[in-house]
């Protein structure tokens, strides 16, 4: 990977910003796989974040592998489901996985510096709280009807609740 930090590089779609990505209870969903492959992405988003020149290009192949396990794994429910929204869902995986695994190549060969893989960690942990919130939240809901019968309970701990005065 460069010293360079001058080449901006596309990001996967992108809402809001993130000050930073922590794993908590506000964000299951009621799905344990889904949930599980959620706090890891957590996990590697948060190692990128903070990686140095040195361990860049190791989080950066750690980012690449989980994503396509977690993709696999969330097309394969949606496939073998008849989940409806399949298609807009797995074209947005595909977009963040292009993003991932160019900036990937292009630091593999110091073509992008440490700036950019920090850029592209935030585009990540910005884009994450709106996919799970919609689609992983739906996906989670439809699999939990057609395995259970119904939506599924989610118990959070340790929730700030804005109480009106």
């Amino acid at each position: 990977m460069s010293q360079q930090e001058d080449r901006p590089q596309d990001g996967p779609p992108t809402a809001r910003r993130a000050e930073t990505l922590e794993w908590s209870d506000a964000m299951l969903l009621g799905h344990a796989p889904i949930d599980a492959a959620h706090e890891e992405f957590v996990e590697v988003v948060t190692a990128l974040a903070d990686c140095t020149q040195h361990t860049a290009l190791g989080c950066l192949q750690a980012v690449d592998a989980h994503l396509l396990s977690h993709f696999a794994i969330e097309q394969a429910w949606m496939e073998k489901s008849g989940f409806p929204a399949a298609d807009c869902h797995l074209d947005e995986h595909q977009r963040v996985l292009d993003a991932v695994q160019k900036v990937n190549a292009l630091a593999a060969v110091g073509e992008v510096g440490l700036h950019d893989v920090k850029r592209l960690a935030q585009a990540l942990a910005d884009w994450f709280p709106g996919h799970a919130d919609y689609m992983d939240s739906a996906l989670s809901a439809w699999i939990n009807k057609k395995m259970h019968g119904g939506a599924p309970v989610v118990l959070r701990r340790d929730l700030q609740v804005a109480v009106a005065a």
